[in-house]
């Protein structure tokens, strides 16, 4: 009911002082819940000098898990209260809602149960209460000292510049007494251990500060417990909840949060554009871009965890500012999206693939940036006939597919890479004289009395076969790797063996397609595919990986880690361009 709240330990619901009041008689069964929607899950906080913030933030992970366990109990949901006090300077903010909507609650709880390994809500509790109490013994607390964790956790970070960087962690409280008592605890604790501690008023909010950095400086904030790096870290969140200005009114963060899922469990936003004021130059040397730009288009971030009727979701955003995107960048975001032909040509037996849309312009984009900064590099890319007048790049439509199967012999597993070519006899002449070219072949080696050693390598022979009436080139003997390759139409194929450039000539002639298999429509359903998609077949990953392990090491992979791995159908992966975002959404299907 609303006002309720939960611990990891049963607790009286009646009596005096009691925080958990029984339930009034007739309480809305679970179907009439109130549902409203939550926040996100939080990570480990960084070095010792933060010890209670790794604390805390580890018990927030075990927390977020037990809300999960602990669905049953409260199905309410409750808004976010963190945000406000979180400064809008912030570089990178992470919430986590420990009190999710009912359907995210609801969720978990049925993933959960597919997990026999994690026991039930009795056994996952002792092993949460467990784990709290390993984490808090080295001052001299226990989970019985946390129970005055409330719905809501969050973290912010900082970064001023490089060598001034501050952070903070937030946990909502539902009872400032206990959450007072836990940390004068947690004070006593380290001082103990010999650190030392001064209060400080900061606009009327008593702050504890330690001596040297290598603690945290803590106080509570309207209902909020907040751990910081510093001072300076705890003051401006108390300045923010005093008025000053909040991520949670900041125009960036408001666009890219709000583009992603609603109902979730966790979020999280990375203020780009700021962190690349500081660290852009590093960067941009790096060559870091993000698939279709590089990174100083980037205006901001967003992540978010959620938890699907069939499965675990990963929705990630990234915004873009239009006036820092190139013509061809631009073009690329903005290009109407069509059917990847390519995805029917991958045989239904595969284990994984992998296939993308409109990858000749983002290629071309990164290649011309090279080529403009270094002369070098544009020499050696026009003598590979990758770049220039008739080079490949000029021949790519911008399809692109790979995909993995099961192959018989020593390597268990082999595979194709498909390109779509608008001029399929130029494109065969290049990969024609670039394969022939690779040294490919095996090699021997055998030294003399005299300490002199020679290396030779086997000349690779080449033969053709028809296959469907479309012909196979393949190495026929003396090669490391028996590769092969064909152009069908206008789709350039080359394997890793002639088998698998066959298998692809039989789904063309009418053979099963992966495309019309029941998994991988059922999995991709979960993801956009207009601009890209990732399929990974875990069930038939794992029996290839089974099938290589002898007898003994099989017996022990299916008794410890097969349980684990079982009741995960897929992991799938899409994207979908816009012309100023992309999404992407990671899905592992658990049905």
């Amino acid at each position: 009911m609303p006002g309720d709240t939960w611990s990891l330990d049963p607790q009286p619901r009646t009596g005096a002082g009691s925080s958990f009041p029984a339930p009034p008689e007739g309480a809305l069964p679970i179907t009439m819940a109130e549902v409203t929607e939550g926040g996100g899950a939080a990570p480990a906080a960084p070095r010792r000098g933060l010890k209670v913030a790794g604390i805390a933030l580890a018990a927030v992970l075990v927390l977020a898990g037990a809300a999960g366990a602990a669905a049953f109990m409260l199905l309410r949901g409750s808004g976010e209260a963190i945000l406000g006090k979180v400064p809008a300077s912030a570089d990178v903010v992470v919430t986590a809602n420990l009190d999710p909507a009912a359907s995210q609650k609801v969720n978990l709880l049925r993933i959960a149960s597919r997990f026999p390994a994690l026991g039930g809500q009795d056994q996952l509790r002792q092993q949460l209460n467990q784990t709290l109490d390993g984490l808090l013994r080295d001052v001299g607390m226990t989970h019985e000292d946390v129970q005055w964790v409330g719905s809501e956790v969050g973290l912010y970070v900082d970064v001023k510049s490089a060598q001034d960087t501050s952070y903070a962690v937030l946990i909502a409280t539902d009872d400032e007494g206990a959450a007072t008592a836990s940390l004068q605890k947690f004070r006593a604790g380290l001082e103990n251990q010999g650190a030392t501690f001064h209060l400080s008023d900061h606009d009327g909010v008593q702050i504890t500060v330690p001596a040297t950095t290598e603690h945290p400086s803590f106080a509570i904030v309207d209902g909020v417990v907040v751990l910081g790096s510093d001072e300076g870290a705890v003051a401006a969140v108390i300045d923010t909840a005093h008025g000053g200005p909040a991520i949670a009114d900041d125009a960036t963060f408001l666009r890219v949060t709000g583009a992603l899922p609603q109902s979730r469990l966790g979020v999280a936003f990375v203020d780009t554009a700021q962190l690349l004021g500081t660290f852009g130059d590093v960067l941009d040397a790096a060559g870091l871009t993000t698939g279709v730009t590089s990174l100083d288009a980037l205006d901001g971030v967003g992540v978010s965890v959620s938890a699907e009727s069939d499965g675990l979701a990963l929705d990630t955003v990234m915004m873009y500012d239009d006036a820092k995107l190139s013509d061809v960048q631009r073009q690329t975001l903005s290009a109407a999206d069509h059917p990847n032909k390519l995805i029917d040509l991958i045989p239904d037996e595969a284990i994984g693939m992998y296939a993308v849309e409109h990858l000749d312009a983002a290629i071309a984009d990164q290649v011309g940036r090279i080529s403009a900064s270094d002369p070098q590099a544009d020499e050696e890319l026009k003598r590979l006939e990758l770049t220039g007048a008739g080079g490949l790049l000029s021949q790519l439509t911008g399809d692109v597919a790979a995909e993995a199967s099961p192959e018989q012999g020593t390597i268990p597993v082999g595979g194709v890479l498909m390109v779509g070519t608008n001029d399929p006899a130029a494109t065969a002449a290049w990969i024609d004289g670039t394969l022939k070219k690779l040294p490919l072949g095996s090699t021997s080696g055998s030294c003399s009395s005299t300490g002199g050693c020679r290396v030779a390598q086997e000349t690779v022979r080449w033969a053709t076969e028809d296959h469907g009436g479309i012909t196979v080139t393949f190495a026929s003997s003396g090669a490391t790797l028996p590769v092969a390759y064909a152009v069908m139409g206008d789709v350039a194929i080359v394997g890793s063996s002639r088998v698998q450039v066959e298998h692809v000539i039989d789904v063309h002639a009418g053979g099963g397609a992966i495309s019309a298999d029941p998994r991988f429509t059922s999995a991709t359903a979960n993801v956009p595919t207009d601009d890209g998609v990732l399929y990974l077949d875990v069930p038939a990953i794992v029996a290839v990986v089974r099938g290589q392990l002898p007898p003994a090491e099989a017996a022990s992979f299916n008794n410890e880690i097969g349980p684990s791995l079982n009741p995960i159908e897929a992991v799938v992966a899409g994207t979908k361009n816009e012309p100023d975002i992309q999404r992407t959404r990671l899905f592992v299907r658990i049905p």
